[in-house]
């Protein structure tokens, strides 16, 4: 019983390849394509490709042939007999099966005759949604090319080596077509072999046994071609990953490019205030050298006036002496004396008068560069929160031009960084202070100040070398927060980065100044 159990088995094995054998007759056509998940990311899984039909023409049985193959990153490749050209009613079942078991579905598919590899939905023709939560490609039914299934994930002209993956693809595939053929004509003997041996298959036992055990060899060679197929659709997946992580790195590399770029600008911007503010200072200092001429040449004048008075004074004294020798004999000429010494009087008087003049034009001349009031290291008012454009100044800069505003140590540029009114310093939306910014005005108000002097650009004494950390200027700055410390450009935060005491400057450990850094210092004093 069980000897014909097992040969039972046997014949039943070997009809199914003869009609298998019938369809391998026929040219394969390939399925390919790439499957993906409802959210756009590969299919994994497995995929049975069932065939129902006749198993020859006019034969009147229904066979049912299946072949499986497994799904990594989405990648879809097999070789089908065409559906379209076989007995009426002929189709193919195709069952998808995720491997992690949360979506499963039904296709059918007719396959017509092609000698290029054609996509799902070149032969799809009805879609059913079965167990788990998937959508799109585990149940739509928009096709290839749709929400559900892509083409190639990256363009053909962004993968390295393309052209030679494809080739040695193609050169496999063409192997797997003509081994197809061999083992349709193999097949096809076999089938007349096997009609043949129907009649005396008690004693040929053996022969099928050894024929089994041919087509099974036949079947693992073909599963691992799938399976280099398979491993070939995971290289590329990993070649679209490489070329798209190197778009991302050129991106960053774009970004930072444009990051320079707008430093570069800040810079020039700041260079250029800087132009003008020195402009202003030497337009400033003629003005003043003018105003000292004039000055030096009224005082000139007045010494030439107070000189000639005092001539005259000390002729009028030798004349009253006269005058006085000859008063007790000439009461008329000391009556007239009287008069003229009132008219001196008068004389004299009105000297006086222009005299304190003078002074006071000299008193005004000499306070020239003391009519102006400064206000040094002021934090505008108002919330650093990367949304507020809108700061207050405690006064308004008079001129507005005098203003340096400075963030994060960087001059801003008035009319493009911001605008000011009155007190009022508005920002555009590019260059808007962000939380953490620090920002710090500079500028010249109305009012009468004290007499001061100015340092400007001045190198502080100290040798700059990575280590030192102490260095002094010509002078101590008065008041100390008229001190703008600048170290390669960019504005030092006092209290922060560096101490002052009187004209010694000590910066913090972590901003010594390096070899090759530059200082320059602008105070009063």
């Amino acid at each position: 019983m069980v000897k014909f159990r097992q040969l039972f088995i046997t014949i039943s094995i070997a009809a199914t390849l003869v009609a298998f054998c019938a369809f391998a007759q026929t040219n394969l056509t390939q399925i390919l394509d790439t499957i993906t998940n409802p959210d756009g990311s590969p299919f994994n899984g497995t995929v049975v490709i069932t065939w129902n039909g006749y198993s020859g023409s006019g034969s009147g049985t229904v066979s049912r042939l299946s072949t499986s193959a497994r799904v990594y990153n989405g990648a879809l490749s097999v070789l089908l007999v065409p559906t379209t050209t076989a007995s009426p009613g002929t189709y193919y079942q195709v069952v998808y099966s995720s491997s992690n078991g949360t979506a499963q579905w039904t296709e059918t598919w007719q396959v017509p005759p092609s000698t290029t590899a054609l996509n799902i939905a070149a032969v799809r023709q009805t879609t059913t949604q079965g167990s788990g939560s998937g959508s799109g490609s585990g149940g739509g039914t928009t096709g290839s090319g749709g929400s559900q299934y892509a083409t190639l994930p990256i363009a053909i002209s962004s993968v390295t080596n393309l052209a030679g993956s494809l080739s040695s693809i193609n050169s496999t595939l063409t192997t797997v077509q003509s081994t197809a053929t061999a083992l349709g004509t193999t097949v096809s003997g076999l089938r007349t072999t096997v009609s043949g041996l129907n009649s005396t298959v008690t004693t040929q036992g053996s022969t099928l046994g050894a024929l089994n055990t041919t087509v099974t060899g036949l079947s693992n060679t073909v599963s691992g071609l799938n399976s280099t197929l398979t491993t070939q659709a995971s290289t590329l997946g990993a070649l679209g990953t490489t070329v798209t992580g190197q778009g991302t790195t050129l991106t960053n590399l774009s970004n930072t490019v444009s990051g320079l770029n707008s430093t570069v600008t800040n810079q020039a911007a700041s260079i250029s205030s800087l132009n003008t503010t020195v402009s202003g200072l030497t337009s400033t200092v003629n003005t003043q050298g003018s105003s000292l001429t004039t000055l030096s040449n009224s005082v000139g004048t007045l010494n030439t006036t107070v000189s000639g008075q005092a001539a005259s004074i000390t002729s009028l004294n030798s004349s009253l002496s006269s005058l006085t020798a000859t008063v007790a004999t000439d009461t008329s000429s000391i009556t007239s004396v009287n008069s003229t010494v009132g008219g001196l009087a008068t004389n004299v008087t009105n000297l006086t008068n222009l005299v304190n003049g003078l002074n006071t034009t000299v008193s005004s001349l000499s306070n020239v560069s003391s009519n102006a009031v400064f206000v040094d290291s002021e934090v505008p008012a108002g919330a650093i929160n990367g949304s507020n454009l809108i700061f207050s100044l405690a006064n308004p800069p008079a001129p507005a031009a005098s203003l340096s505003l400075f963030r994060n140590g960087l001059a801003m540029t008035p009319g493009v960084d911001y605008t000011i009114s009155g007190s009022a310093v508005s920002f555009v939306s590019a260059s808007m202070p962000q939380a953490g910014d620090t920002l710090l005005a500079y500028y010249r108000t109305a009012g009468t100040g004290s007499a001061t002097n100015f340092a400007d650009g001045e190198t502080p004494g100290g040798t700059i070398n990575g280590t030192n950390v102490t260095f002094t200027l010509a002078s101590a700055p008065n008041p100390a927060a008229s001190l703008r410390l600048f170290r390669n450009g960019l504005l030092v935060a006092p209290g922060v980065e560096y101490t002052l005491t009187g004209s010694s400057i000590t910066f913090t450990t972590a901003r010594t100044p390096q070899s090759g850094d530059s200082l320059a210092a602008y105070y009063r004093h």
